[in-house]
Order: C-alpha cells, then sequence, then structure tokens
C-alpha cells in the first residue's frame, strides 16, 4: 500500500527581495523635490549629454550619493538626456574610479 504524503506549503518573507527591487531606487514625484533640483533638470536635458558629461560636478546633484536619480525623467517623444541616462553614467563612472 503507497504511503500518503502531505504536501506543505510555506511561505518565505524577507526583505533582500524588497531591496532589490527596481523601484528601490524610484526618485519622488516632482512635488516632493525642490524648485531648484526641478530647475537643474531642465538645464540638463537642454544641455545635452556630450556637454553635460563635460561638467559633472555641475549636474551631479540630480544623483543621491550613490548615483541613483533624485528627481525623475520628463516626459516626451524625443530622444533627450534624462536624469537616469545621467546618473547611470555617474555610477559607472564611479565605479572605475
Amino acid at each position: 500500500m503507497p504511503r500518503k504524503r502531505t504536501i506543505l506549503t510555506v511561505v518565505l518573507l524577507s526583505a533582500a527581495p524588497a531591496a532589490a527591487s527596481p523601484d528601490a531606487h524610484a526618485p519622488p514625484p516632482d512635488a516632493h523635490v525642490s524648485k531648484a533640483t526641478l530647475d537643474l533638470r531642465l538645464e540638463l536635458i537642454r544641455t545635452g549629454r556630450d556637454k553635460a558629461q563635460a561638467n559633472v560636478s555641475r549636474f551631479r546633484p540630480l544623483c543621491d550619493q550613490d548615483g541613483y536619480p533624485l528627481v525623475g525623467n520628463m516626459a516626451n517623444k524625443s530622444n533627450v538626456y534624462q536624469p537616469s541616462q545621467f546618473c547611470n553614467d555617474v555610477r559607472k563612472a564611479e565605479k572605475r574610479s
């Protein structure tokens, strides 16, 4: 006669996967960001990638100490240099150093 087996379902909860989620570094909404930071974001978008990379210290306040954006991207249909792209470039550059 075959043995009866019981399957037990267990839910494992951990804080590590929550911290590793893509939303862990999501920037705050524009309503919670200073006007100076929003103005700097607009200046970055107008400046473009090449000039922004030549003057990283000017736009570095758009990123936190780990290199993640402190302000969200601007919605548009054109291909402009966004804060998330700038901060990604900052993270890459600081890892090399």
